[in-house]
């Protein structure tokens, strides 16, 4: 899942845990060999439509069902934790981009 596309190195989880998820940056330099590396595409789909769910849960449908302020934040708050320690970290895919760049 989390490999990256220049020396092969299948990342472990923990790497893709503090290398990634916990970082907010688009690229990111591969623990092995040191290159920049970005996630691919559909990881970042996955991501959008996750973080979409998780949005809809608590900011619409915990409202709707009037439940106590204390389970509602619970759950709330366990969701984003399944989606940064779990739904991230597993779904990530890595891929090196090409960029047209012209010299002058």
């Amino acid at each position: 899942m989390g490999e990256c596309p220049h020396c092969k190195h299948e990342w472990t989880y923990k790497e893709k845990l503090l290398g990634y998820a916990l970082k907010p940056r688009t690229r990111i330099r591969c623990p092995k060999c040191r290159e920049y590396i970005e996630p691919s595409t559909l990881s970042i789909i996955y991501d959008y439509i996750a973080i979409f769910l998780v949005a809809l849960f608590i900011f619409i449908l915990i409202p709707i069902m009037q439940w106590p302020m204390w389970p509602s934040l619970l759950i709330s708050f366990i969701l984003f934790l399944l989606y940064v320690f779990l739904f991230q970290p597993l779904t990530i895919r890595f891929k090196h981009y090409e960029y047209n760049i012209k010299k002058k």
